[in-house]
């Protein structure tokens, strides 16, 4: 009998005698068992990991009271990888907070002599990536929470707290909790030592991890749609009922009828908000069908109301719902055009109607999320958090706004949805998230939209999801050779028609 090892064969009664082979085999059994057993603890994100270091500084930094922790000085230490974690100690008024912090290389601009360098320092940041936090009670040294800094959004974090005889967890996104008060079944004090892969195989069916996934998302569909409409922004005129039809001629979005622009805006792409939103899915659109979007279908109803009704009554002269309509209409054609199938709105599938919140943290305390609300969408303080959780589970689209406010040429008392707006919300390919606003031909954080549409008060956000692609053309757009675009199969291809 023989085995074949390497292309050699060699007798079986060799292998079973060989010292040899026996010595090299126990030795690496021998190895593998002496490695530190945070060898096994290095979790799937990817996330900078302390709990060797946090096993080896309990009893002087944890187990302490105040008086002997601020003995301390600030430790460097480093894991069993060779990251490096400082830790410190930190209070206020009514707490005492220790950080085990990883380092992160800092780019710094150094002058001398009139020249202009830049080198690498290193940082801890007290929210870095990976950071653990111990919160403990001045006032008698009770603990008040752990929490893990697992994304590199230093606003999702997960936090974890005694209560009573059980510790409770809160999965927090931007202020909004995923998850509250949750028991998770993990004895407090082995939280002061335990790795991030021990949190998550106790806590994988308890907690949303989805939302942290280190997974690698590709965001240059969305990033380059993005330039592109940076780079049209100077071309862009914004009149209240200007759009353009199948054909590229210039309408009046409620009439249909020719459009004539104000003289100054002759030579520019004038266009409504709506007009604005129909011009970028067109830009998807007419790649993949020759032809720009037709306005009849995109004013169909998608509301129900009675028209007896104020709603009716208003109906009649002006349209409520324009840019709810608009946008879902506008949603539902741009996946027929992708999947070469009519869908009807009602059909597509195209509305955002998640609710992954439980409440939100304001500064009047904890509040319970309104969450969707059928046609009328979302409030816009509570957006950031939803859209993030988009940027996470749906990262191959951006979203269609529709936006509804108060239009006092209505009703004082009446909520009009007029304009429209593309959100493109996406994570690079540094685990950043991004949040952009393109509205009336400019783009805007969406932090400066969120102002805006706060001041406006009792606004609300109906998003409907439209696939992002590189294959993107909008009207009056000239390609040209550059090294965003030079590998697009389109090059060359010229919208200015």
């Amino acid at each position: 009998m023989y085995l074949q090892i390497q292309s050699q064969l060699l007798p079986v009664t060799f292998l079973q005698g060989s010292k040899m082979i026996k010595k090299i085999a126990a030795a690496l059994i021998t190895g593998l068992l002496c490695l530190p057993l945070s060898f096994a603890d290095y979790n799937r994100f990817g996330i900078p990991d302390s709990s060797e270091i946090r096993k080896e500084i309990k009893t002087e930094w944890f187990d302490q009271d105040l008086e002997a922790i601020q003995m301390n000085n600030i430790q460097i230490h480093e894991n069993f990888t060779g990251e490096k974690f400082q830790v410190s100690l930190e209070q206020d008024d009514e707490k005492f907070l220790i950080y085990v912090s990883p380092r992160v290389a800092q780019k710094v601009e150094v002058h001398e002599a009139g020249k202009v360098k830049v080198i690498e320092e290193d940082s801890y940041p007290i929210n870095a990536y990976g950071t653990w936090l111990y919160a403990r009670k001045k006032s008698d040294g009770k603990p008040l929470f752990v929490r893990y800094y697992v994304s590199k959004n230093s606003d999702v974090f997960i936090e974890f707290r005694p209560n009573k005889n059980v510790t409770v967890a809160d999965f927090i996104i931007f202020n909004s909790f995923a998850v509250q008060s949750i028991p998770v079944g993990i004895p407090f004090e082995k939280l002061l030592t335990a790795s991030i892969n021990d949190i998550y195989m106790l806590t994988r069916k308890s907690l949303p991890w989805k939302y942290i996934d280190s997974q690698s998302f590709d965001s240059t569909d969305k990033q380059y749609m993005e330039q592109v409409l940076e780079a049209m922004a100077n071309n862009i005129a914004i009149e209240e009922r200007a759009m353009y039809d199948e054909r590229g001629r210039l309408i009046d979005l409620y009439e249909g009828t020719p459009y004539t622009p104000k003289e100054e805006n002759k030579n520019k792409i004038v266009l409504s908000s709506c007009g604005y939103v129909k011009w970028i899915v067109d830009g998807l659109v007419d790649p993949l069908a020759s032809s720009y979007l037709k306005r009849g279908p995109l004013i169909k109803s998608t509301v129900e109301y009675s028209d007896l009704g104020l709603q009716g009554t208003l109906n009649l002269d002006h349209s409520t719902y324009l840019s709810l309509d608009w946008t879902r209409n506008l949603a539902a054609a741009a996946l027929s055009v992708r999947s070469k199938k009519t869908y009807l709105y009602k059909d597509a599938g195209v509305d955002v109607t998640i609710e992954p919140f439980t409440s939100v943290y304001t500064k009047q305390g904890f509040k319970n999320t309104a969450g969707y609300i059928a046609n009328s969408g979302y409030q816009p303080e509570y957006l950031n958090s939803i859209l993030y959780v988009l940027a996470m589970t749906e990262p191959e689209y951006f979203y269609l706004a529709a936006i509804r406010q108060t239009d006092k040429r209505v009703s004082p008392e009446m909520k009009v949805f007029n304009d429209a707006a593309v959100i493109i919300p996406y994570v690079d390919a540094n685990g950043i998230f991004h949040a952009n606003v393109f509205f009336e031909g400019k783009k805007y954080s969406w932090k400066q939209f969120e102002k805006y549409l706060v001041n406006a008060k009792d606004c609300f956000v109906h998003l409907t999801r439209v696939k992002a692609s590189k294959v993107f053309y909008p009207q009056g757009y000239e390609v040209k050779k550059s090294a965003a675009v030079e590998n697009d199969w389109l090059l060359g291809y010229n919208l200015n028609k």
